[in-house]
């Protein structure tokens, strides 16, 4: 046997952390919104921005909490990505991954927003379907010769949905400072604005590749992009519908930039927390994974893979009884 970590104690340390993570979203977070613990800031007022919850003392365990949660997902998606590659049945991979999201769907809406129902936003195994469903995807269609009625396929989705979730992500960037400015009916014709200019930029930069490069490399760029941009509205109608899958588009980007550094284990982890990181600043706990990946020895270990898919709505069950018999409502 080889010295390091088999995927099954890596798997396990994910398990912990995301554990770690959830308690603190459910539980912990209810009880500081009822204020059950002192309340009183470790700061100044002037540094509160107002909000001095999460810097009282208990404020910053929660943080803390969630920090070490965030070293579960890069290492979830690092294995889809190993998943694909190793799997005897993807199809079978993909559907344990559905079964499991609609099994979880109620114990994370209870554990995390204190109700049965909650539509506005899924559990994370959606978005790993989604993701794995993704990289299937172009990992099928990129090397192969598509006919004619596959390529207008790929370009329609190309062209309206990665722009439609290129526009979605910058979107939400804009209007977190220009939120204030564009109101009412202009948020609406903003953001299908920036739509169509990335529809128009992506469809340029689509002929200049397809003319300037080799076929089989602009095929790879087509396939890549169309699957990404349909994952990413797929999973995250924020801007639609106000629904959302758990990390939504930037989880799927994460697993797509691990994909395409697959063949190299660093770069491949160090890129998907980057990712993570650049969308979402308070990911940046998740680099934490990059020495768990270094140790992992590519040894699945001794395990039975179910524990591991039930793991997830056995412990949000959990956390959502507990919430409810002592009556702590996690939103606040």
């Amino acid at each position: 046997m080889k010295k390091g970590l088999t995927a099954s104690t890596v798997k396990i340390i994910a398990m912990v952390c995301m554990f770690i993570d959830h308690a603190a979203a459910s539980v912990l977070q209810g009880l500081l919104y009822a204020g059950r613990f002192n309340m009183e800031s470790a700061l100044p007022d002037s540094l509160t921005g107002g909000d001095a919850m999460y810097t009282t003392p208990m404020g910053m365990v929660y943080l803390l909490l969630r920090g070490i949660g965030r070293i579960s997902f890069p290492l979830y998606c690092f294995f889809i990505v190993e998943g694909l590659k190793y799997t005897r049945s993807r199809l079978k991979y993909f559907l344990r991954l559905i079964i499991f999201a609609f099994i979880s769907e109620v114990p994370f809406d209870l554990a995390i927003f204190g109700t049965p129902f909650y539509p506005l936003y899924q559990n994370v195994y959606f978005t790993l379907a989604i993701g794995l469903a993704m990289i299937w995807g172009i990992d099928t269609f990129k090397e192969r010769e598509n006919g004619k009625a596959l390529t207008v396929l790929f370009w329609l989705c190309a062209i309206v949905f990665a722009p439609f979730a290129l526009a979605s992500i910058m979107f939400q960037w804009l209007y977190s400072f220009f939120g204030q400015i564009i109101s009412g009916a202009g948020v609406r014709v903003f953001f299908v604005g920036l739509w169509v200019v990335i529809i128009l930029a992506t469809v340029v930069s689509l002929l200049i590749v397809s003319k300037k490069t080799k076929k089989e490399l602009s095929r790879k760029i087509l396939v890549i992009i169309a699957f990404a941009g349909t994952a990413c509205v797929l999973s995250d109608q924020t801007d639609l519908f106000g629904t959302t899958t758990d990390y939504g588009a930037i989880g799927i980007i994460t697993i797509l930039v691990m994909y395409l550094l697959r063949e190299y284990k660093m770069p491949e982890i160090l890129a998907g927390c980057g990712a993570l990181t650049f969308f979402n600043f308070f990911e940046a706990p998740g680099f934490l994974a990059v020495p768990i990946i270094k140790a992992y020895n590519g040894e699945r270990g001794k395990y039975n893979k179910y524990i591991f898919y039930a793991f997830y709505p056995l412990h949000l069950l959990i956390l959502g009884l507990i919430c409810l018999f002592f009556k702590i409502n996690p939103t606040g």
